[in-house]
């Protein structure tokens, strides 16, 4: 069995987006990622996004997938978090490829001898870097990585050829690249709901409407109007709940939802346009700032029934390992 570690040197650079594409290859895929890192709760059960996905994908128990979320639970549930990952393992049973996936960092879980090091040197697995940016990061991480046996994929990058040179240039192992998928960048308002214990109180019918960028309406409604971020499609809108204006101004056809900040509801006429359009108003507690840097933040993951999503990256990823 071919054992692989998909790793990165920061967050955001595409792991589970290679992970799936590597999958695809094979007709028998084991899954694993040893500490999760965005909880989802799922009939009263912590489960990580990523476990959620694959264990939809290749069948696996959720719950087994992770050891946990936090390095004390972890700590607290086993004496040996490597021994138990390694029983866990064994349990997935033999398949033609086994896919670790880290954290966002190659030495996250390092206490616990669950970081990149350490799971590589007990199931022998290969480390496979994910790699993205500009085109002075990609080479200052190519550098890097040279250093280490390992593999590399490059993640929406538009001058491949170049780049699989310089890394060939330096030792370094190409596994492909996955090219920019504009589905990618899409993100459920459910999910956003979630995350940040919001309630809908309108337009629920389009709760499974889709965003890609993120305006915060804090000018008048007629500057609202024209500004150039207003009018791009699938936006989501933060603005303050008593903003009856600017939210009356966002009730549009490229509006896929509006976050109403400070825990305050407008009125009923609002709320049925809002129903009339099936643009979800959400209410949260905090203030538009605090929404808005908590929004920026959130990890946006690849969810366990987005069959669009999971195509694309079957279609247009080049990968072999």
């Amino acid at each position: 069995m071919k054992n692989v570690y998909i790793a990165s040197l920061e967050g955001g650079e595409g792991k589970t987006t290679a992970a799936i594409a590597i999958s695809s290859k094979y007709k028998s895929v084991g899954y694993m990622k040893p500490i999760g890192d965005n909880p989802a709760y799922i009939k009263k059960k912590i489960v990580d996004y990523d476990a959620l996905l694959f264990s939809n994908l290749l069948g696996l128990q959720a719950e087994k997938i992770s050891l946990g979320m936090h390095h004390s639970k972890i700590m607290h549930n086993y004496k040996d978090a490597l021994k138990e990952l390694r029983k866990r393992y064994e349990e997935i049973g033999e398949k033609e490829i086994f896919i670790f996936e880290g954290g966002e960092s190659i030495w996250k879980g390092a206490s616990l001898n669950l970081d990149m090091k350490s799971v590589c040197n007990e199931f022998d697995a290969m480390p496979v870097f994910v790699v993205t940016g500009d085109e002075n990061e990609i080479k200052d991480k190519v550098s890097f990585i040279s250093s280490m046996e390992a593999w590399i994929i490059f993640n929406k990058v538009k001058n491949y050829d170049e780049l699989k040179e310089f890394a060939e240039e330096n030792g370094v192992k190409v596994a492909g690249y996955v090219p920019e998928i504009k589905k990618l960048r899409l993100t459920k308002v459910s999910y956003v709901v979630e995350k940040l214990n919001g309630k809908v109180v309108a337009g629920n019918e389009g709760i499974a409407n889709y965003f890609d960028g993120v305006f915060i309406a804090a000018l008048s409604a007629s500057q609202i109007k024209r500004h150039p971020d207003f009018r791009k499609k699938n936006k989501l809108i933060i603005t303050g709940g008593d903003r009856s204006d600017a939210i009356a101004a966002c009730i549009e056809e490229n509006t896929s939802a509006i976050i109403l900040t400070n825990n305050i509801i407008p009125s009923s006429n609002i709320l049925a346009k809002a129903d009339k359009a099936g643009i979800p108003l959400i209410s949260v507690r905090p203030d538009t700032y605090t929404i808005a840097s908590r929004v920026e933040k959130l990890p946006r993951p690849i969810m366990a029934d987005e069959e669009e999503k999971l195509k694309e990256i079957e279609k247009m990823a080049k990968v072999s390992i």
